[in-house]
């Protein structure tokens, strides 16, 4: 496979990945991807916006084999184990992208604090991860399994978020959560979720694809008070959140065993929202690229 081959295959492994590379603006630089793989999104982000000054950080040598060709730098590191990224590049990056990594984290309190250290002040972190509040994980979930497999229940998946718990962990973290959007796949009629009243009672699947799924047991949960405005969250597969460099206001420190410091960052944050007053998220349905 010669390298245009190479750079083509990569880019169509992004084709799933359209909500992220839409935030991203026409010739903008100095983005770093963590968790790059084969730099789908960075190479697809050169040729189609001409991106320039495009970094990635990966743990497989493969995918960092693959990319290095393309991009302005490619570093093969553990981020959890070794520094984020080559430390004169502190402070540089003006969009640090984190599609599908934070729910592989081990101690995401403080890894997302040493990945701050790499935005610029007036730099943008964008993350994508799967959404636990999602109708078709909370289904299994329902049925009493856990089924750790391919796509969302990726074996290598070992944190899962909410809308509300992400917000923790990325203010946590030292940014400030300026966009938050849910990605819902094309399925869904947007409009049809838009008419609905005071709801108490939600299925599972839904009732709007109840159609589309009739061999699915329907589970019912009832809830004491309206989720009127967080139904549409169990139509998000996935979370997007678009951030700015915001207060870091702990000394970083090892966080995963340490439940007592956890639970005192958590509190620290203030969160106000809940199922019942759910964060402000724009529901997108960003589709796919063309493969």
């Amino acid at each position: 496979m010669d390298l245009e081959e190479l750079r083509e295959e990569s880019i169509k492994s992004s084709i799933g990945r359209k909500g992220v590379c839409d935030l991203i603006p026409e010739g903008a630089s100095r983005i770093l991807e963590v968790g790059c793989g084969w730099g789908g999104i960075l190479l697809r982000l050169q040729r189609d916006k001409g991106c320039t000054e495009l970094c990635g950080v990966d743990m497989d040598p493969e995918a960092a084999r693959r990319v290095g060709p393309f991009i302005d730098r490619v570093e093969l590191r553990d981020i959890e184990h070794d520094e984020i990224f080559s430390p004169e590049y502190k402070g540089f990056f003006k969009y640090i992208i984190l599609h599908d990594v934070v729910e592989h984290l081990y101690d995401p309190w403080l890894t997302m604090a040493r990945i701050r250290e790499f935005l610029a002040d007036d730099g943008r972190l964008i993350v994508a991860t799967p959404n636990l509040h999602y109708w078709a994980l909370q289904h299994e979930i329902l049925s009493g399994r856990f089924p750790y497999g391919p796509g969302l229940w990726h074996t290598g998946h070992l944190r899962w978020y909410t809308p509300v718990s992400l917000l923790n962990i990325l203010s946590i973290g030292g940014f400030q959560v300026n966009e938050y959007y849910l990605e819902i796949t094309s399925e869904v009629d947007m409009k049809a979720l838009g008419k609905l009243g005071k709801l108490q009672e939600v299925q599972f699947p839904p009732v709007e694809l109840q159609a589309r799924y009739p061999d699915k047991p329907v589970f019912t949960v009832t809830y004491p008070k309206n989720i009127r405005q967080y139904y549409v969250t169990f139509f998000g597969q996935k979370l997007i959140a678009v951030c700015g460099k915001g207060h870091l206001f702990w000394n970083p420190q090892p966080a995963t065993y340490n439940c007592p410091l956890v639970k005192q960052l958590t509190e620290s944050v203030g969160n106000p929202y809940d199922v019942f007053n759910p964060p402000p998220m724009r529901p997108i349905q960003p589709g796919y690229f063309p493969s």
